[in-house]
């Protein structure tokens, strides 16, 4: 499967992040909170009780409970039956949220190349490139998940239980709420790939293919960047190409 990272070089300072990835297969994994949309931990949750979240909270509120958390005469059953789930949980959610927000780590792909809308938000409006990576399919949905595009980002609070009870069902929560966004991003057809730890640089299982240049790309810039790749291109055989 081929997959797209696009690297605004408008700032030179900033063209290291583009040589290694061409040089060292390496990328970076940012924190949740530094991508691009504001929306990442904005999500509705279904509270209506599944036939688990009954006894998912009994674990909750035995392992966590405060005198704030529950008050002693209110019993489990009246929780639910008062609708009281939601005020209950919120601390536990938050604390997810928290936490994804600090053990996860995200780096961006597109499974496209042909949309402008791509070079100009990541591309540096046309000046800029964009790696051409072929990783094997036995990669996807493994390491690299395709972004799923909703009308509603909406998760259920039993996922958010069982992430505060079971420290390897919390993984999969960070990781499905970043692996989901809203319609409007859909053009994008993202996928990612995500990291057990944020603010690093994980080495890509794929080979670069193809580095192509921007319409916008000065040609002193082209110049420099093809002399600093020139060599590894030529022994990895990687085609350089212009817009």
């Amino acid at each position: 499967m081929k997959i797209y990272k696009f690297k605004d070089l408008t700032d030179e300072k900033k063209h290291s992040h583009f040589y290694q990835i061409v040089m060292q297969n390496a990328v970076w994994c940012a924190k949740p909170e530094a991508l691009n949309d504001e929306e990442e931990f904005k999500f509705k949750l279904n509270y209506d009780p599944s036939p688990r979240t009954f006894d998912l909270l009994t674990e909750v509120v035995k392992r966590y409970r405060t005198a704030n958390f529950l008050p002693p005469d209110l019993s489990l059953a009246l929780v639910l039956q008062n609708k009281r789930l939601e005020a209950i949980t919120a601390p536990i959610i938050k604390d997810v949220i928290d936490k994804s927000r600090s053990t996860i780590g995200i780096a961006s792909f597109s499974i496209t190349k042909a949309d402008d809308r791509l070079w100009r938000e990541y591309g540096g409006q046309g000046n800029g490139v964009c790696v051409e990576i072929e990783i094997p399919d036995r990669l996807v949905n493994v390491s690299f998940h395709p972004v799923h595009y909703v009308s509603q980002k909406i998760f259920h609070v039993d996922s958010f239980l069982e992430s505060a009870l079971f420290p390897d069902k919390a993984f999969d929560t960070y990781r499905n709420i970043l692996l989901t966004k809203k319609k409007k991003w859909s053009q994008e057809e993202e996928i990612r790939f995500v990291s057990k730890r944020p603010e690093v640089n994980v080495i890509v299982d794929g080979r670069i293919t193809e580095i192509t240049l921007g319409v916008r790309v000065a040609a002193q810039t082209i110049e420099h960047v093809e002399t600093t790749i020139a060599e590894q291109c030529r022994a990895s055989g990687i085609r350089i190409t212009k817009l």
